[in-house]
């Protein structure tokens, strides 16, 4: 039986923590309108981030407890320079991962560790640069994430296309399934419902609401 399975089996009861969740940061590169969860690139909030041996401590210790599955997020994660080195020790410390990311900064290099064996989620909010990019509110985000899914690609990485519908996109939605289909075999719906700001910001979540859509669609 596999090490995870085998965990999860036994600790019922003494309810060992078996999964957790690692924001790296929460700058991200993009600026994207129903995004509940960013800060800029450039924020001076980066001195508060969790430093490399802070997180390398903080998976020991969770898996000294049980924990064998990380959830790795943003922000966007890759934006660290030293992406490279967490997501190494994290996935070698780990039975299993999923990892959400814009693709927008995805080198040679993180293509190669992305051929992991893990949940690789890749956002896709248009299936044109003109919605995509009104989206994100970053020009040249598109053609930034598709060279990032063609760096996947011919790694030979396994990736899910993750499909963010909302007002803005929504009259390209099935266009944006198509087009995720020709970019992996793998795709999915993601939080269609759209969580309001983290910081409570009243200016976030009226763009966010604003981009909600009605249950029926």
């Amino acid at each position: 039986m596999p090490e995870y399975a085998t965990i999860q089996k036994t600790a019922v009861l003494p309810r060992l923590p078996l999964e957790g969740s690692l924001d790296f940061t929460y700058r991200c590169n993009n600026n994207c309108r129903h995004c509940w969860l960013r800060i800029p690139a450039g924020s001076p909030k980066k001195q508060r981030e969790l430093t490399l041996d802070e997180i390398i401590h903080i998976v020991d210790e969770a898996r000294g407890m049980g924990c064998r599955s990380w959830s790795l997020s943003g922000g966007e994660p890759m934006i660290r320079p030293d992406f490279p080195e967490i997501f190494d020790y994290v996935t070698k410390k780990s039975a299993s991962y999923s990892l959400n990311t814009n693709g927008t900064l995805i080198t040679p290099e993180i293509a190669e560790l992305m051929t992991r064996k893990g949940r690789k989620m890749v956002a896709l909010y248009g299936a044109s640069e003109a919605v995509h990019d009104h989206i994100t509110r970053k020009k040249g985000s598109y053609k930034a994430t598709m060279k990032g899914f063609s760096l996947l690609q011919d790694a030979g990485a396994k990736f899910v296309v993750q499909l963010v519908p909302m007002k803005d996109n929504y009259h390209e939605y099935l266009a944006m399934v198509e087009l995720a289909k020709t970019l992996s075999s793998s795709w999915r719906v993601g939080a269609p419902w759209l969580f309001l700001a983290a910081d409570g910001s009243e200016k976030k979540n009226a763009e966010i609401r604003a981009q909600r859509l009605p249950p029926r669609e």
